[in-house]
């Protein structure tokens, strides 16, 4: 019976790969997450939908739409282009790390 002999260098080896295949499903998994949470809403947005993005009250999305920096469409009254409203949240919004 041959013996196989195990070094330290295979089990670190074998550890990164595990360590490497789950970081990567788990970066898989937050991107479908991602994006069937940005793109379940329709291109263009309404109000309603952006009380439920932004999970605040109408008021608010009222105050939030006047701002002239927030993306809206140019010939319908009170549409908000999707992508457009999820870049403008990113780069508007501060977060504490």
């Amino acid at each position: 019976m041959a013996r196989q002999m195990v070094t330290i260098e295979s089990l670190e080896d074998q550890l990164f790969q595990l360590k490497l295949e789950k970081a990567i499903q788990k970066a898989y998994e937050k991107g479908i997450e991602d994006g069937r949470s940005k793109y379940y809403y329709p291109p263009v947005l309404k109000k309603a939908d952006l009380v439920t993005i932004l999970q605040v009250e109408m008021p608010t999305v009222t105050k939030l739409v006047a701002n002239p920096t927030f993306p809206r469409l140019k010939d319908v009254k009170a549409r908000y282009p999707r992508d457009e409203v999820f870049k403008w949240i990113e780069e508007n919004t501060d977060c504490l790390a």
